[in-house]
């Protein structure tokens, strides 16, 4: 869509694909003039950076929710994610996935991860061109995560498509596509809850993912349920830790290629690596919106709000907001607190595979920067957003290189 054709800002909807495709100018105009935006009834957009920060230190009056009034109220607690459950079930999944991304379970994780970045990068470089999504972004997190969560190495290579199908069932608008999709990821479902069997009959379970969730026990001695821990590897690990980081890599490339010079630059300066990636989340971050659902009848900085309807936090937009960031609009290398960004969310809901995304994408980034000495956006490069309307990133990032 061109800034002529871009929604006037009372009529954005970010739900709607067209409308985010190229929205930063909207947004700017929205964040400035409307602190509360509503899209459709029951839906309520917040684009300021203070206002997001100030809903989620409110959780008692702001829970967890999808984007449909009500939607989790009809599914039972196992088939919740757990960016749509609040404590203590919320509480209760976080504990086991943070204690497997914890700081020294990454530290001992890097040289695997390094590893895998190596031998992909390695696969492409002496080509001269490549799509750095098919050929990185998208199996670089799909390997990584496969091997932490514990999916077995044959099945690792089918995580993507798999991930790919979840978001299509919900996202691709012909719904015989759609159902397609989801047939796909009933079929994968069962394979994986045989996986998860197989594992749980085993005596001699390597510390992975998966069998910290098979070998949990609560205070009263309950397990997690068997779909408890389907759910949390499909849509928390595999769609979670792939889709956003893929999304992620797909950008902080896209920004690298897009000012002549600046891939050379953080090629020549690596402590300018994680400080490209920090950037990348704010400025074109994977995750556009997140949501909450009102706990409670609520004014939201003077517009009333019933009890049950959602609230849509605009990270998008926040995270451009001039009020917090100066020269919002630019990708820069040398902005102070690099990490302030809402990236990754805020609150007691932080992403808990940030410092995972973070050393993915800083790792396949050095992994490109070790092997290929000069890169540009091929000459028929065209930036595709996916589908989905909750995320941002390429579908393809078709680049030409040397390796000097």
């Amino acid at each position: 869509m061109s800034a002529a054709e871009a929604p006037r800002p009372e009529e954005y909807n970010p739900f709607d694909p067209a409308h985010v495709d190229d929205h930063f100018a909207t947004l700017a105009a929205l964040r400035e003039s409307v602190r509360v935006h509503q899209p459709m009834p029951g839906v309520y957009y917040v684009p300021r950076y203070d206002d997001i920060v100030e809903v989620c230190r409110r959780p008692e009056e702001f829970g967890q929710g999808g984007f449909e009034p009500l939607e989790a109220d009809s599914r039972p607690p196992e088939l919740i994610q757990l960016g749509e459950s609040d404590p203590s079930e919320h509480t209760k999944v976080r504990r086991i996935l943070a204690a497997a991304l914890s700081p020294p379970r990454m530290r001992a994780y890097e040289p695997i991860v390094h590893e895998i970045c190596a031998e992909i990068v390695d696969r492409f470089a002496g080509r001269g061109q490549a799509d750095l999504i098919e050929d990185l972004g998208a199996p670089l997190p799909a390997q990584v995560i496969g091997r932490l969560a514990g999916i077995p190495a044959e099945m690792r290579h089918r995580l993507r498509p798999y991930s790919d199908d979840l978001i299509g069932a919900r996202a691709q608008p012909d719904p015989d596509e759609a159902r397609r999709c989801q047939q796909r990821v009933n079929a994968f479902d069962e394979e994986l809850r045989a996986v998860i069997a197989d594992r749980q009959r085993s005596s001699d379970r390597p510390d992975d993912l998966m069998a910290q969730m098979i070998e949990y026990r609560d205070e009263e001695g309950q397990p997690l349920h068997n779909e408890k821990i389907l759910t949390t590897l499909s849509k928390d690990v595999i769609v979670g830790g792939i889709e956003t980081t893929t999304h992620l890599i797909g950008n902080l490339f896209y920004l690298l290629l897009s000012e002549p010079g600046l891939f050379e630059r953080v090629r020549a300066d690596r402590s300018l690596v994680p400080v490209a990636v920090e950037e990348t989340l704010r400025h074109h971050n994977p995750v556009q919106v997140l949501f909450r659902r009102a706990r409670v009848d609520v004014d939201l900085f003077g517009t009333p709000v019933s009890a049950g309807e959602v609230v849509c936090l605009g990270y998008s937009a926040a995270n451009r907001d001039p009020r917090v960031f100066d020269d919002p609009e630019a990708f820069r290398l040398d902005r102070p607190d690099p990490r302030r960004h809402l990236g990754f969310g805020w609150g007691i809901h932080l992403c808990v595979g940030a410092p995972l995304a973070r050393l993915e994408a800083t790792a396949g980034l050095n992994a490109v920067l070790d092997r290929i000495a000069h890169m540009e956006l091929a000459p028929e490069a065209d930036y595709q957003r996916v589908l989905f309307f909750m995320m941002r990133g390429p579908t393809r990032m078709d680049v030409v290189f040397d390796q000097g």
